[in-house]
């Protein structure tokens, strides 16, 4: 299973894989230009794309024997999961996309993993096996993943003991820092073992989950765990999120903590909070780290926000004003209005 964390699926000529250097035909002269879009991929490996069936015959390709539909995959999930569909067998990211395109899924099947092995003589080096590359080739020593190419640190993910006792649950997370080579395991358990811990790992979005291609990313929990979208993180019961600042934006380092929106996300002070999307009256004062206040549950509800506290002392620590306490809500009263 491949995630792509950060990214949606760019639609190229290939559909997936590597697109090769080629010079596609064009004939357009605007006799296509009215044309209802209904993208094809045509040609050797289907490198040409052509927005409408309209613009490909144009170019000199029989729809039927040189061409491939190619939907756009806004509607459809980001796991990687390549497939080859039809007699001519067309190339797909995954089932949702070849389900556009009009492919039953027993007319798919998954293209047979292309693997480079290096010429190195490794039979005197000590099993360290890794999973390397985007069709995961297998290599049982560090020796053969390199003479095969590649790079252990950006292209590879360390495997699993083999004599690691894990259960066979699934619940997959992706491990690696953020922003860089993840990693992904069917438990936390088998990623242990190969060498990370929970707090280098997110939770996984699980495969055939149908969000959008959106691309508004949200951090989540304490580590924190970045998904592409809401969506991806509620399927994969990420908690505590809150919108990504844009990296462009320039706030001061003041910290004055909020708390913004239905998630209460977190953010260090009001203009971080605006650059995520919140307004003001979207956001509470948060009470600072390190405060001391007593467990007590005896809830309060201060400013015209309607912002809540646990007691009056976290409400005083977070500068709120305007408090009172909160009624009760196993209370019965009428709706007479007698303030």
């Amino acid at each position: 299973m491949v995630l792509l964390s950060r990214a949606t699926i760019i639609l190229t000529a290939t559909i997936f894989g590597v697109a090769q250097a080629q010079t596609c035909p064009s004939n357009d002269n605007g006799q296509c230009d009215f044309e209802p879009t209904n993208p094809y991929s045509c040609g050797t490996d289907y490198n040409c794309a052509y927005s409408n069936r309209c613009l490909a015959e144009a170019a000199g390709f029989d729809i039927e024997v040189d061409c491939c539909q190619a939907p756009m995959p806004a509607s459809c999930g980001m796991i990687s999961s390549p497939l080859l569909c039809g007699t001519k067998q067309c190339p797909y990211a995954n089932e949702c996309i070849a389900s556009l395109a009009g492919y039953d899924p027993s007319q798919c099947t998954a293209p047979p993993p292309t693997c480079p092995v290096g010429d190195a003589d490794c039979s005197g080096e000590p099993s360290n096996p890794y999973t390397c590359g985007p069709n995961n080739c297998p290599y049982n020593t560090v020796c053969d993943a390199q003479s095969a190419g590649f790079d252990i640190g950006a292209d590879c993910c360390q495997d699993t003991r083999g004599n690691t006792l894990c259960t066979s649950d699934i619940s997959s997370v992706s491990c690696g820092p953020p922003g860089g080579k993840q990693c992904s395991y069917s438990n936390q358990c088998l990623a242990d073992a190969a060498g990370y811990n929970s707090k280098q790992c997110c939770n996984a979005v699980p495969d055939g989950i149908a969000c959008t291609a959106d691309f508004k990313p949200v951090e989540c929990g304490s580590i924190p765990c970045v998904y592409s979208n809401q969506c991806q993180a509620n399927a994969a019961g990420a908690t505590e999120c809150c919108a990504q600042v844009p990296e462009d934006v320039v706030c001061t380092a003041d910290y004055k903590p909020v708390k913004c929106g239905s998630e209460q996300g977190g953010y260090s002070n009001q203009c971080l909070a605006d650059a995520a999307g919140y307004a003001s009256d979207q956001c509470c004062d948060a009470v600072p780290d390190g405060v001391a206040c007593t467990a007590d549950f005896n809830p309060v509800t201060c400013g015209p926000n309607s912002c809540e506290y646990s007691n009056q002392c976290e409400a005083d620590a977070a500068g709120a004003t305007e408090c009172c306490a909160k009624a009760s809500e196993d209370i019965a009263c009428t709706a007479d209005y007698k303030p």
